[in-house]
């Protein structure tokens, strides 16, 4: 039988996400081992086996459990499962209303599968829309199952429950503050929390302990607040919380609000953290807007109901510091977004900037934006790199990518020319070392961390994986693309530094 034909149609619409061990233990009121029992209608019953948290007893059985499970795939017969599991009330599924009457909902991705020799696989959605697949598992028409050599590259059943006691006893400290109504006095712990929790993070996966911080410091009220914990931790719900009163339409809250969010971008004496904060608030909130966005300008909108009275001030806010040599180059290239060039003085006043800034991001950001206005465009820049803009930056320190151990996460982003395939496409790319005394070119291998295409343009996350052979001393690194040998297209650099350590060489910022 075709294993998608056992998925119920709903599971093709809809996003499933994979939470992390410290917000499962969060999340989770019971967390048990058990065994399934499938009916030949696809009913399941979890029959405890043994208690990880929670009062749950060997031999108890939970057979309302259906509706949540027939999202993971494999679900058969006497498969043995680590369940993590949530007895507090819920509001009705769209899709199963019965869900809500169970005693117990499980978590999103609140199943490990056990295998025969005692490892445990984790689950993902390998693809939206899909089901949770779990790991070595692949699903191609039918349902394909890992090898033995791979089912024991993965963690046993030992370890994983010692990770499960570990991430429980992380928690449990937490749980009287994050479970609480926050009040102005917890505030200081909450942004505390919220900036370790923020550090730590290892992946880019959602993270239920900072969306309780971030609920938690929001229903505070405060725009100081909101904003500092929106710098610390950046979340997708934010930017339309901090105009928007409580889901009520304000005019004058949401005036006050977008005034205090111009008032911090504009004052040099604010970290430049908190004004970019401020600043992608912006960026965020004017991305919602009643209709298509006409025009050549390639300027975001400023038409909806939270910033359309202040259209003018943001765009002649962010002009000022975008002018402004002296500002941030990332802030500068995010103030680019919100100027329209549909107007020939416009267009000539960023070729200007162009021509005299010393800041590479920016000059990738002003490429960038001329070509999706268009090749003439790019091209009248006199770019020095080619039909590919790129460039080389360091990852965000507040972000979800991480390097591993001591490295340093980069984030590579390029745009080709409309025209690019008639030219031959991309070919070969790596990233060269360049020593600023000696002139001497380098490559290193790499690994990726994270990538992500679209038709023209990419990004990728990556870390040098060694850097044996390269010699201490001061560099810059720069995307280079080559076909048949012969380099076509270079980025924009950023300058670091090797230097020894008594573990080996590493590289820190110039």
């Amino acid at each position: 039988m075709l294993a998608v034909l056992l998925l119920p149609l709903a599971v093709s619409a809809l996003d499933l996400p994979h939470y992390d061990l410290d917000s499962l233990a969060y999340m989770s009121t019971d967390i048990i081992v058990a065994t399934l029992s499938v009916s030949s209608r696809q009913r399941f019953t979890a029959t405890v086996s043994d208690t990880l948290y929670g009062t749950l007893k060997s031999g108890d059985k939970l057979e309302t459990l259906s509706p949540f499970l027939e999202l993971f795939q494999p679900m058969k017969d006497g498969q043995r499962v680590i369940l993590f599991l949530d007895r507090r009330p819920r509001p009705p599924d769209f899709f199963h209303p019965e869900a809500s009457r169970s005693p117990f909902a499980v978590l999103p991705s609140g199943v490990y599968l056990i295998d025969v020799y005692e490892h445990v696989h984790q689950y993902y959605q390998i693809n939206n829309p899909g089901p949770y697949l779990a790991e070595g598992y692949h699903l191609f028409i039918e349902l394909s199952i890992p090898t033995k050599e791979q089912d024991l590259a993965l963690p046993t059943l030992e370890d994983v429950t010692t990770r499960i006691a570990m991430s429980l006893k992380l928690v449990k400290p937490l749980r009287p503050l994050l479970e609480k109504a926050a009040t102005r006095q917890d505030a200081p712990a909450l942004m505390n929390l919220l900036d370790t929790r923020s550090k730590n993070r290892k992946s880019c996966n959602p993270d239920a302990i900072l969306d309780r911080l971030n609920d938690q410091l929001r229903s505070l009220e405060d725009p100081e607040i909101s904003l500092k914990s929106f710098a610390l931790a950046p979340d997708w719900r934010s930017p339309i919380a901090f105009v928007n009163h409580n889901g009520n339409r304000d005019k004058d809250y949401t005036a006050a609000r977008v005034k205090y969010l111009l008032q911090t971008l504009s004052d040099k004496k604010k970290s430049v953290s908190l004004r970019v904060a401020a600043l992608e608030i912006l960026l965020n909130v004017s991305k919602f807007h009643g209709g298509p966005h006409a025009g050549p300008s390639q300027a975001l909108p400023i038409d909806n109901e939270w910033l359309a009275d202040s259209a003018s001030e943001i765009q002649s806010t962010a002009k000022t510091i975008f002018d402004d040599e002296s500002e941030d180059g990332h802030l500068r290239s995010l103030c680019l977004q919100f100027i329209p060039l549909d107007q020939p003085l416009m267009v000539a006043h960023a070729k200007q900037i162009y021509s005299k800034t010393r800041s590479e991001e920016l000059r990738f950001a002003i490429e960038d934006l001329f070509l999706k206005l268009g090749d003439a465009f790019y091209e009248d820049l006199k770019p020095p790199g080619g039909p590919i803009a790129s460039v080389v930056l360091i990852a965000p320190e507040r972000g979800c990518v991480k390097a591993t151990g001591d490295n340093i996460a980069f984030i590579e982003t390029y745009r080709e020319r409309n025209d690019f395939d008639q030219l031959g496409g991309v070919g070969h790319q790596r990233f060269v070392m360049t020593n600023l005394r000696t002139n001497q070119r380098f490559t290193s291998k790499f690994n990726t961390l994270s990538e992500w295409r679209s038709a023209r343009n990419s990004e990728m996350a990556f870390e040098f994986s060694q850097l044996l052979d390269i010699p201490v001393g001061n560099y810059t690194i720069a995307p280079e693309f080559s076909r048949n040998d012969q380099v076509f297209s270079t980025g924009h650099t950023l300058a670091v530094t090797i230097r020894d350590t008594p573990t080996g060489k590493r590289l820190s910022l110039k």
